[in-house]
């Protein structure tokens, strides 16, 4: 990235872990949280210092700021409930009211404008529903600053980044 080239208006998007987020004390103006399982308990002292330090993403946002929590993950929906600014739920277990969700194979958007389809699963070229899942928090986290013709041009053609969820081969119908 050309960090120096950065100008007033343009838009970082980071991925930080729960090491780099313990010690934080300001949060984005747009924050994530896919997901919070029992994960690096080997170097946290405990199961609640992880959350504490997952939470930081978004504890120091005021009312402006925008937190994108998965409905589906009891930890990350308690986060809501924390939240000084709009907080935008995505599911792909169930159908929200307000939020992003799957219905009839594709991403949909429920806000106060009324219900959209933005993305068919289709055109997701990338394997596996955890995809998916960062699809619908990528659109939770960008409705209104991208439009859904761009999220749909991206995703059919995004194959990923070298080395990672990569197809080496196929071999007696097996994908490797």
């Amino acid at each position: 990235p050309d960090v120096d080239g950065m100008e007033p208006g343009d838009i970082a998007v980071l991925e930080l872990s729960s090491f780099q987020l313990m010690t934080m004390d300001r949060s984005p103006d747009i924050a994530v949280v896919t997901n919070l399982a029992p994960n690096h308990l080997d170097v946290h002292t405990s199961m609640e210092e992880y959350v504490t330090a997952k939470e930081n993403i978004y504890l120091y946002q005021d009312e402006d700021g925008v937190v994108v929590l998965n409905e589906d993950n009891d930890i990350t929906r308690s986060f809501a409930a924390k939240a000084l600014g709009k907080v935008v739920l995505f599911s792909r277990q169930k159908e929200l009211e307000q939020g992003v969700y799957v219905k009839d194979d594709a991403i949909w958007v429920a806000d106060a404008d009324g219900k959209r389809k933005v993305l068919p699963l289709a055109d997701i070229l990338l394997p596996g529903v955890h995809n998916v899942e960062n699809y619908m928090a990528a659109i939770g986290a960008l409705d209104g600053l991208v439009s859904d013709g761009i999220i749909r041009e991206y995703a059919s053609s995004f194959k990923g980044v070298e080395h990672r969820i990569e197809l080496v081969r196929t071999l007696r119908g097996v994908r490797y």
